[in-house]
């Protein structure tokens, strides 16, 4: 039995053109993402969905990933199959308000390749929580995204913040790692 688990975040039809709230490269990403899934797949590993609805009293503040919507679904180009788990959440991190732990441990799943949307929120979110619940993670660049963004009246362009989140992440908590690397196998976890 693998211990390691792909965690594929958020990859919501609402992230994508025609969504509420659409990413800067969601088809690329997504892309990447699929590729990763059909590795893991064939190689009889564990693949974790994550599916993020909007809390209800925050629904007129942020009007996206709604339930019951089309733009909450997950996006065709990663689909889960039947016997592949998917977890709802209402929170950033994908930890915090499920049985996402307690589903890992059950598998006997120590180490996570976190991937999806958004970098600067629920994937780096799950990325801290998921190395403080003991699980060493690494994050795969070219299937993380996010979004053109504004702070204090500068816009500051979705490349910017995914390197910087990436940085962040790289800091003390995770590696980063190339689509390429570990689609190859030339990857190794930070120790915790």
């Amino acid at each position: 039995m693998s211990q390691e688990a792909l965690i594929v975040v958020d990859v919501q039809n609402d992230y994508f053109p025609g969504g509420k709230l659409v990413n800067s490269r969601p088809v690329e990403t997504a892309e990447a993402c699929a590729q990763l899934i059909h590795k893991f797949r064939q190689e009889g590993k564990e693949v974790v969905f994550i599916q993020h609805f909007m809390k209800d009293y925050l629904e007129t503040t942020y009007p996206f990933l709604l339930k019951n919507t089309r733009g909450s679904e997950i996006h065709t180009s990663v689909q889960p199959l039947a016997t592949e788990k998917i977890i709802t959440k209402n929170e950033s991190s994908s930890f915090v308000g499920t049985d996402l732990k307690e589903y890992l441990v059950s598998k006997g799943i120590k180490r996570l390749v976190v991937v999806g949307m958004m970098i600067h929120n629920c994937v780096n979110a799950t990325v801290y929580s998921g190395v403080e619940e003991g699980f060493p993670c690494i994050v795969v660049e070219e299937a993380v995204d996010t979004m053109d963004q504004e702070y204090n009246g500068e816009l500051v362009k979705a490349q910017d913040i995914k390197k910087a989140f990436l940085t962040g992440i790289q800091f003390a908590y995770s590696t980063v790692y190339k689509l390429q690397e570990v689609l190859a196998d030339e990857y190794t976890y930070r120790s915790i």
